[in-house]
């Protein structure tokens, strides 16, 4: 039996998108086969093209061979959905599919109805949430949530996630909060920040501008103090100007002048040179930055969104925010510069909650339990139609219940 992890459609646009999804993919099927399970990776999209083909891990099994290379994301989410399930169908015949991010999964579930296959969805990014004018009711958006509600079990993140998946219709008897269990954690001990310049790190939506003013405002009115805008894996230098231009139509952000930085690399690599650690987005993330702070024994400023309160214990690992709240979320940052026995103190107890709770081995204990009990089903499924075939020939009595 084998197992296959898909991955995408992605549009050639989104290259953040696509990276994350195919370093969460690579470390999926890293931990599967720890786990003596065998696994190919298929993408449904080329990574040359999304430019995330520089790491020899994140190099799948299989990419799909489709005809279309839109520029366009809903032309690649929906017009090439059944030519990807096609050709998905032909390269996973049994076992399992791990489908990772809702297009995976429409691709997967249509071609379900080929195989039979069950389809275990990563809900790693929902379609849409509550209070998104911007997507919520959209054709992606309901495509999305179709697909998630066809699956045969849906890992989600965190218990908000579940929450809004079952306000969505998915059953909830199919739907397991894992945590973020996919994507590599810090394994590096934590080390020191240094002492002269605080350097306050920002982990949340680089493009969510005005959430930063706030902190932006306590950073200024520190002596020395520094403000790191994490941009993320996947973006390139043209999103980053992006992002850059967007921050300088802050006048806070100007008078910080270069206290104020924006940075391409991963959240997880920026956590260990912080001194305190902030997302307060207005929007759910993924709460990947917000976990490698805890792991880095970095103390953390977030907006009680999108399940942060469930990583952070207000006041005794960080500080929780209410989202857009601009006096409560400046006093928080100050508060915290201000007081260099609470960083420590909250970042020790970050750290102990992280390795306690959000153990990469305990997470991938309960997504591997995901799998068996759906290759379970998959077998006894198998099972099943072997039984009913044997009946037939047989000419057995239709009083026989299958196995």
């Amino acid at each position: 039996m084998t197992t296959t992890i898909l991955i995408g459609p992605a549009d050639r646009r989104a290259r953040a998108v696509a990276s994350y999804l195919l370093a969460d993919a690579a470390a999926l099927r890293r931990r599967l086969r720890d786990r003596g399970v065998d696994v190919q990776l298929v993408s449904a999209f080329d990574p040359g093209v999304v430019g995330s083909d520089t790491d020899a891990d994140l190099r799948p099994d299989v990419v799909l061979d489709v005809p279309v290379r839109s520029r366009d994301q809903r032309a690649d989410g929906i017009a090439s959905a059944g030519l990807l399930a096609r050709e998905l169908a032909a390269v996973a015949a049994d076992g399992v599919v791990h489908a990772v991010g809702w297009r995976a999964t429409a691709v997967a579930v249509t071609a379900r109805a080929e195989t039979g296959v069950p389809v275990v969805a990563h809900a790693d990014q929902l379609p849409s949430w509550p209070g998104d004018d911007r997507a919520d009711g959209t054709v992606m958006a309901r495509l999305g949530w179709a697909a998630l509600g066809a699956a045969d079990k849906v890992v989600v993140e965190s218990t908000w996630a579940r929450d809004v998946a079952v306000r969505r219709g998915v059953v909830p008897d199919r739907l397991h909060v894992v945590g973020p269990a996919l994507t590599r954690l810090p394994a590096e001990a934590a080390t020191a920040p240094a002492a002269d310049e605080p350097l306050v790190l920002s982990v949340g939506d680089p493009g969510d501008v005005g959430s930063l003013r706030p902190v932006a405002e306590a950073v200024l009115h520190h002596p020395g103090a520094r403000l790191v805008v994490a941009g993320g894996a996947g973006l390139d230098p043209a999103a980053v100007a992006a992002v850059k231009e967007r921050l300088r139509e802050l006048p806070v952000v100007r008078r910080l002048g270069t206290r104020c930085r924006v940075a391409p690399e991963p959240a997880a690599s920026l956590c260990r040179r912080a001194d305190l650690v902030v997302d307060v987005s207005s929007t759910p993330g993924r709460g990947l930055g917000v976990l490698a702070a805890m792991f880095e024994a970095r103390p953390l400023v977030a907006a009680a969104v999108g399940g942060a309160d469930e990583l952070v214990v207000d006041r005794v690992t960080g500080l929780l925010v209410e989202p857009r709240d601009r006096v409560h979320t400046r006093d928080a940052v100050a508060d915290l510069l201000a007081d260099p026995f609470r960083l420590e103190a909250y970042g020790l107890a970050g750290r102990d909650r992280a390795q306690a709770v959000f153990d990469p081995e305990q997470l991938t204990d309960a997504l591997v339990a995901v799998h068996e009990r759906a290759a379970g089903r998959s077998e006894r499924d198998a099972d099943e139609v072997e039984t009913v075939d044997v009946r037939d020939v047989d000419g057995a009595s239709s009083s026989v219940v299958p196995a």
